[in-house]
């Protein structure tokens, strides 16, 4: 009996491992089929991460990693950073204010030497377009942005808008009535405003936005017409809006329309052109690919996008933010207009808006 036993598992054995090894063989499956042992394999599929399991396991190597270190040009980012650090108490935010150029040449230039100093950076989107091509911006997927406007953030996830700034031209009231004043790009050309208006000395960003709205051809031809009303070139937009509330000038052709709201609450007679279009540019944000500490600067930019994180840096700033819910004065105050965005891919003609402006403002 044991005997014969042993012969029927023998047999049994040999079977198995003659039809694993048909099966391996490419034998047709009629010949044998496999045993069915009534166990099933459940198919195991991950659960997705939930926010709170996400934001656990940034903090718990935030903590580690101890800091953020944000590079951008931004002023008047203590309060920002108060909120972010009430917050997460366990880090620290290192903050460096700089030029738009400084930043975008410093970044490069220390990573070709191996160095990766920053989690997070902020630059003008006319700069953008280049240092996307050093592969130095993480592509990410902003989780708090989904729901944000295409023209807010890059398709690729490199980058969203940290605020949007308008552009307008603006004029004095005590020297300009509301019945002769300008209503369109177009009425900037009158000549009788000639030697009476003034705009920035490096606009160059000016031709970029109307580059965006007209067209090159278009753009070339209204700049030469307008610089044949003798504009004057100054300094920043902030003194030239001073310099304007004084009626140093009737009309300034290019300042920033949060600026002129703010100088409108002070009292200053200012007041700006509604124009078709009204320029508008997001300034982007955007995590650093080699961040030095990377689940701190994914928090950061969480929080960042949040709304908490948007009414901050709104209530820093009196900037128009992406995120709709952000409600604001100047928000308010565009209501019906129509908004045109700077993209990003223009960016790539920086050099020629450059040699055009000088060529039209500077010969």
């Amino acid at each position: 009996m044991h005997r014969r036993n042993i012969f029927f598992l023998g047999a049994f054995v040999f079977t198995g491992i003659g039809v694993s090894a048909c099966a391996l063989l490419g034998a047709a499956p009629s010949i044998a089929a496999p045993l069915d042992t009534g166990l099933k394999l459940a198919a195991v599929t991950p659960s997705p991460e939930t926010e709170q399991q996400r934001e656990a396991r940034l903090i718990e190597g935030a903590k580690r990693e101890g800091k953020v270190v944000y590079w951008d040009t931004a002023s008047n980012l203590e309060s920002v950073f108060t909120k972010f650090r009430q917050k997460y108490p366990f880090l620290v935010m290192e903050y460096w204010k700089s030029t738009d150029e400084a930043i975008y040449q410093k970044i490069p230039a220390e990573a070709r030497a191996g160095v990766h100093n920053f989690d997070v950076a902020g630059v003008e989107i006319n700069f953008l377009a280049e240092l996307r091509k050093t592969g130095l911006m993480k592509k990410y997927d902003w989780p708090n942005a989904k729901e944000w406007s295409p023209e807010h953030k890059g398709r690729d996830g490199s980058w969203v808008a940290r605020s949007l700034n308008c552009v307008a031209a603006a004029y004095n009231t005590n020297l300009v009535s509301g019945t002769e004043a300008p209503k369109s790009w177009d009425d900037l050309l009158d000549p009788k405003w000639k030697g009476l208006m003034s705009m920035g000395k490096d606009d160059t960003d000016l031709v970029l936005m109307l580059w965006a709205a007209w067209g090159k051809e278009k753009t070339v031809n209204y700049l030469k017409a307008l610089a044949r009303n003798n504009v004057a070139l100054g300094e920043g937009v902030t003194a030239r809006t001073e310099m304007l509330s004084a009626g140093a000038y009737k009309i300034d052709v290019r300042l920033n329309l949060d600026r002129v709201l703010d100088y409108q609450r002070r009292g200053a007679p200012i007041e700006w052109v509604r124009t078709d279009p009204m320029l508008t540019r997001p300034t982007p944000i955007f995590v650093a690919e080699r961040a030095p500490h990377p689940n701190a600067a994914l928090l950061f930019a969480d929080w960042f996008t949040s709304l908490e994180g948007q009414q901050a840096f709104h209530d820093a700033s009196g900037k128009l933010l992406p995120d709709p819910r952000v409600k604001s004065k100047l928000g308010d105050a565009v209501k019906g207009q129509r908004l045109m965005f700077f993209p990003v891919e223009l960016g790539l003609d920086g050099n020629e808006a450059q040699r055009l402006w000088r060529e039209i403002f500077l010969k």
